[in-house]
């Protein structure tokens, strides 16, 4: 299930899975040794003045929330930065 909310204040995208789940271990701490997903989502989300939230239980699966800050979420990127296909060619 996904659910993307636009609000006037935040972005909001909650994704949750029906999987084997996240070892709370790994949900708890910095993750894995070497790996750096987990850890990764929650610095980029910080770095944009976001929050990442992941919630996981053993084999009841995974749900994750991500929350952005308006002014950064529907911010226009410039041209040069934008895919292709969004850009006005001449």
């Amino acid at each position: 299930m996904s659910v993307v909310i636009f609000q006037q204040r935040q972005f909001r995208l909650r994704v949750r899975d029906n999987g084997k789940g996240i070892d709370p271990k790994i949900l708890s701490g910095d993750g894995r040794a070497g790996h750096y997903g987990l850890p990764g989502m929650h610095e980029r989300a910080k770095l944009v003045g976001g929050k990442l939230a992941v919630w996981s239980k053993l084999d009841s699966g995974t749900e994750a929330e991500l929350i952005i800050p308006a002014s950064v979420a529907y911010a226009k990127a410039p041209a040069a930065r934008r895919p292709r296909f969004f850009r006005k060619e001449a």
